[in-house]
């Protein structure tokens, strides 16, 4: 993420915005002219919040907003469009005690921001997304870390609900062409050194895990 906005409105968000700034100094935080005690860490603003948290939304990869969950809920609902294209955004309450994901948790990064702020400020994270909480795989991110994107994400919903509810995604028989499967090695491989398998002598296979 390239650019990280911080959104205070309150004395107590003002200091947390700066614990923030020394924690990542490359953030930008942003907080009432009222406050202003002429701080060169904070940009203060004159314009209303309900403006300024607009601009911010449009304008940052991460909008982390230190005040309630419901206050930005109100403020963003009308500005909200899709997950590939809306910001994350994070919700930090005015004593530190939680660190909320509250949007574009998966591919705007809010959940693994989350994560890494929680245990900075020795907060909880607050993380909601299904895949997340069930310790599923997110279907929207696999791949990301080498770079793969997914090119019709119309079945992503489908089949993430699937997993979720540990429901069948795809039959897949492989009785036809199993000679042709090649087993290199990795978890759960081993070495074939018994006869009468029906498998080669010296080469790798998938070692069958008891139920």
């Amino acid at each position: 993420m390239e650019k990280i906005s911080v959104l205070a409105i309150t004395k107590n968000g003002v200091k947390i915005g700066l614990s923030l700034k020394e924690l990542y100094p490359s953030w930008t935080v942003f907080a009432p002219e009222k406050f202003s005690d002429n701080a060169s860490e904070i940009e203060w603003y004159s314009e209303s919040t309900s403006e300024k948290i607009v601009k911010l939304f449009k304008t940052s990869d991460a909008l982390i907003c230190l005040f309630s969950l419901g206050a930005v809920i109100r403020l963003l609902s009308s500005h909200i469009k899709d997950k590939k294209t809306d910001p994350a955004v994070l919700v930090i309450d005015d004593k530190t005690n939680f660190v909320i994901s509250a949007l574009s948790g998966h591919l705007g990064g809010a959940n693994e921001l989350t994560e890494q702020i929680a245990k900075k400020l020795g907060a909880i994270p607050v993380i909601t997304t299904a895949a997340d909480v069930n310790k599923t795989i997110p279907v929207d991110l696999v791949g990301r870390e080498f770079g793969w994107k997914i090119d019709d994400d119309s079945t992503v919903t489908k089949i993430s609900a699937l997993m979720v509810n540990e429901e069948k995604i795809v039959d897949v028989s492989l009785n036809e062409n199993i000679n042709q499967i090649e087993i290199d090695g990795g978890e759960g491989v081993g070495m074939v050194t018994k006869p009468g398998l029906g498998l080669e002598i010296n080469k790798p296979a998938i070692n069958p895990t008891p139920k």
